[in-house]
């Protein structure tokens, strides 16, 4: 082989190299963000109450917020 031919290849590999990197760095920080979000949380209790009054019948909806 060439130096040229074993140039082309070191890069080529390193091109893979850091292809992999990548998708792998990709999926960890898809993986983090996923798991910081409050929507996703699996400690989080959720509870639901309606309110009635004597003249008609009305639903309030529950707003809860989660606090960092």
């Amino acid at each position: 082989m060439t130096r040229i031919e074993l140039a082309r290849l070191r890069a080529s590999r390193a091109k893979r190299a850091l292809a992999a990197a990548s998708a792998v760095g990709f999926l960890v920080t898809m993986g983090l963000a996923r798991a910081a979000h409050p929507g996703h949380s699996t400690h989080a209790a959720s509870t639901s109450t309606a309110v009635t009054s004597s003249s008609s019948v009305s639903s309030v909806p529950q707003v809860q917020t989660h606090v960092s």
